[in-house]
């Protein structure tokens, strides 16, 4: 087999691994490949073509200079729940620093509240919402307060008994029902 391996090198910089491509088209006609079909780089091979794995579940190769795609340029969101986590922690982040500017006993009085907001970071940070879960606490304003309220009147602080009230909130939000202490305020 001849290849020129600097072309093989040069294709597999411009397109690394995890790189994610939208396909135009193919330069041969391929069935469930539809223009606009997304699609992540797995390997190079030494023709060079792309080897892909496509959202649609196909691993068809993809030449890169007889095919038409482009390369998507991603924009970092993560799953729902890392989402989810990454609100929870800069809604933490902002009580903080506005617990910092209070006096020494007001600090004191709202330790224990500082404590409860970690306890639920860490519970977050070891266990996963479904994506359902997730998007009822974002759609929260202040997610972590929320969380803090329905797991501080609780008698522990162990994270299972955190994780059962933060899955118990959520699925009441997701369902779009109104827990039992609200309706009667």
């Amino acid at each position: 087999m001849n290849f020129d391996r600097n072309k093989v090198e040069r294709v597999r910089r411009q397109y690394p691994v995890g790189t994610r491509i939208q396909l135009h088209s193919l330069c041969n006609n391929e069935r469930d490949m539809p223009p606009g079909l997304c699609g992540t780089v797995v390997g190079v091979d030494d023709q060079p073509s792309l080897l892909m794995k496509w959202d649609n579940g196909r691993g068809l190769s993809l030449m890169p200079f007889e095919d038409s795609f482009t390369v998507i340029q991603e924009q970092q969101h993560g799953t729902l729940d890392e989402q989810l986590y990454d609100k929870l922690s800069q809604e933490q982040d902002t009580f903080r620093k506005e617990l910092l500017a209070l006096p020494p006993e007001q600090i004191l009085d709202k330790a224990w509240e500082y404590l409860v907001r970690e306890d639920i970071l860490l519970t977050m940070e070891y266990n996963e919402l479904d994506d359902e879960q997730a998007k009822a606490l974002l759609e929260l304003p202040d997610a972590m307060s929320d969380l803090c309220d329905t797991v501080k009147g609780k008698d522990s602080r162990q994270q299972e008994t955190i994780w059962r009230e933060i899955e118990e909130r959520a699925n009441v939000l997701a369902a779009g029902q109104q827990p039992m202490q609200e309706l009667s305020l």
